[in-house]
This record gives C-alpha cells, structure tokens and sequence, in this order.
C-alpha cells in the first residue's frame, strides 16, 4: 500500500497476520490529487479485487478490495501494469465522477479503511460497512482533525496526544490507540531490505547522508536553489520531493513547477544527489539508511525520530505574496501554531540556507543532548514503536465486528 496513507507497503491491515480470522471483504483506499507531469491536477481512484485463500478451518475464500496506487510519473500504463496488472477486477477513475462506485457499493463491504475522509464515503459503501481511518500523515497541520467525516465509524490513532487533540477539537468518532502503522517496518529486525538499497542507490561509504525531504508548500528547496549542492559536498543526498511537486503545477495560486525543475537540476548537475522519482512514493526505508534528515514542518519530523536520528527543520520559506504580507493566514490554512513551536523542542532549527554546513556537523555530534525530549515525544507522538501498530488495527476492527449487534 502507499506510504502516505498510513498503511505501511508490509505493515499494513493487510500485511497482518490474519491466520486467526476469517473475514469476508475488506478494502483499504489511498487517494492522492495528481495529475500528469505536463496535464492538470486529477483526482484518481484505481481499485482491483483479489481472493485471499481461506483460513485453516474457514468456509471459503475472502476478498480484499484494494484502492488507490502506487505513483507513477503521471504514467497511466506504468499504474495500470503495477496495480491492475495483477488480476482481480479493477478500475481507475476520477473520483468525483466514478462509475465504478455503485460495483464497489455493492460487493457489501464488511470493513472499509481509508487515510482521509472528505469525499462521499457513503457512495462507495453501504450502510452495514465498517468505515476506519488511518490518517495519512501526522504533522502539524490542523486538518488531522478537520477532516473527520460523519460516516466513520473508528479511527485509529498513532498517539496520546492525538488522541487528546482530536476529543478537545470535538471529534466524537470511536477512537483507538494503535501507534502508527507506517513505521512497523522499521521494527521488523530485518536489516538486509534496507542494505540493498543503500546498494541500489549507490551511496559512498565514506560520507554521512541526509534524506532531505521538503514539503510542496511551504516549502525550503527553492530558497536553497542549486547551493544545495555546494553545501552538502561532503555527504550522500537523498532527495525526496513531495509527490505535489511531481504531480500538480499549481497549489493554492502557488507555482510549483520551478520546484519540479529544480530538483531535476540537482540531481542531473550533483552525482552525490539522488533523486527518489515520482514511483518512489513510501519515505520509510530511507529512514533507516540516513543519517540525518533534512525537511520543513512536516509529518516526517515525527516519523524520523520514532529512530531517534537528528531533524534539521528549516524556518526560511518562498511564500505566495498573501502569506508574506498576512503571516498568521498561514498558520490558520496549513499549520497548527502549537506544534510548530513545539519542533523547536526536539530538532534543530536552521533560519538561512546558508547556514546548512554547519548545522549538519551541529546536528550529527548534538543530537544526544536531545534523546531525553524526543523520547517524550515518541510517547506522545507514536504510542509503541514495536512494529505491531498494524496488528492492534486488525484486533480492533475484528474485535468490533464480533460484537456488532
């Protein structure tokens, strides 16, 4: 599944060991706004339906319904040959208009998982399915709990402090205390996935290397510009945009096209920056294969120091001109205040780009004075870094449809 949506690629609902269970039909949804590289921005929705062998003493087979896709370039063959391409049935299309929604209603789902909410859920489930949420990121903006619609039935939630967030903004949704399912692979003690791709990517040995990974907006890259380069000499770069930046060329009145071209130029002109293309959608391995990372106030913070590595956050911008002029709009639209300040706690903060040389060496040989608060906010934040996230999932959604009345 999508790293974004919450459901780890093998960490999943689908991923857990359901030897136990037999269920009927469970769907798990992804979405994301795309469009093609040269195109205008869609909203796409492929599904397929597969059947999953029966369970030691179950009557018959179950059938998951998978929706959503892993990103391809704005490549409609390359998403058709990855996820349709496996058999079951399948669709793709646009989401506000979809014809395959009264096929989906109608295979009368038992359980129904998405990673955000505002869009008609109920057209594509009946009244009988079990709607969960697994928010897809975890940062600090304050649409974690805006988007809550009426028709889930449970969400689960990756912390305490969520958990606490969400009742005090009114959310009265049944909720669950999972930690984060996303990071479950992380804490699998299975080393060798994570050196092969350090191989794949053919990172020098000799150098520390930081997974820069800038939001879409508000976003840093651009202020650094081609200096980023210059700067990190002396380290391997992984540099991994937002999936916006590939797919849309505008947010909001924001051109992110320049921010497209950029990091192509970066990655074309420095062969000690590697660009994760728009197929690479799930951050998490290259967590675990970095040293440090390198991002804006963004949901990574939070799941790169479930590591316990050092966060570099930058504080310098390019803002559309109503956010310079109106600051505060910005934090009212895209950012919660209170968490924002709160990075200052745990990370390092940067104010120029410039400055990026000597924050590395700053943040890689200080980063210990700072274990005792990230580890707060791993508690606060993460719940249990176990790798069991997505089991505590599963037993709360079986736990829920064996004691339906």
């Amino acid at each position: 599944m999508d790293g974004d949506t919450g459901v780890a690629d093998d960490g999943g609902i689908r991923g857990a060991d359901t030897s136990d269970h037999d269920l009927g039909v469970v769907v798990v949804l992804a979405h994301h706004h795309v469009g093609h590289k040269f195109g205008q921005p869609k909203k796409v929705m492929c599904a397929r339906v597969f059947e999953i062998p029966p369970t030691e003493g179950g009557n018959g087979y179950g059938r998951v319904l998978e929706i959503g896709f892993p990103l391809g370039g704005g490549d409609r063959n390359f998403l058709q040959r990855q996820q349709l391409g496996k058999g079951g049935e399948g669709c793709r299309c646009n989401q506000g208009q979809c014809g395959e929604r009264p096929k989906i209603r109608a295979l009368d789902l038992d359980v129904f998982i998405c990673g955000w909410s505002r869009y008609p859920i109920g057209k594509f489930v009946s009244n009988n399915t079990m709607v969960g949420m697994i928010y897809h990121g975890i940062g600090v903006k304050p649409s974690y709990w805006r988007d809550n619609s009426t028709r889930l039935n449970i969400r689960f939630v990756e912390g305490q402090y969520r958990m606490d967030q969400l009742v005090n903004n009114g959310i009265e949704t049944d909720l669950v205390l999972t930690g984060f399912t996303k990071l479950d692979p992380l804490f699998h003690g299975d080393d060798e996935p994570f050196n092969d791709l350090k191989n794949s990517l053919r990172l020098d040995p000799n150098k520390r290397t930081i997974l820069f990974a800038p939001t879409f907006y508000p976003s840093s890259i651009e202020k650094f510009g081609m200096k980023l380069g210059e700067y990190t000499m002396d380290y391997n770069v992984i540099l991994k945009p937002h999936m916006w930046t590939y797919f849309i060329d505008e947010f909001s009145e924001y051109n992110l096209k320049p921010q497209r071209k950029l990091v192509y130029n970066l990655s074309e002109k420095f062969d000690h920056i590697k660009l994760l293309g728009p197929e690479i959608y799930n951050i998490i391995p290259y967590y675990q294969i970095s040293d440090v990372l390198l991002t804006e106030a963004s949901s990574t913070i939070y799941e790169m120091i479930a590591l316990e590595k050092p966060v570099i956050v930058n504080r310098f911008f390019r803002l559309k001109l109503s956010h310079k002029l109106f600051r505060y709009r910005l934090f009212r639209k895209r950012l919660s205040k209170e968490m924002n300040d709160d990075i200052s706690n745990f990370c390092f903060e940067m104010e120029k780009a410039s400055d990026l040389p000597s924050m590395l060496e700053t943040s890689l040989r200080d980063n210990y004075n700072k274990l005792d608060i990230v580890r707060d906010y791993q508690k606060k934040m993460l719940f249990q870094l176990d790798g069991k996230a997505s089991q505590r999932v599963r037993d709360a959604i079986l736990d829920r449809l064996e004691n339906r009345s």
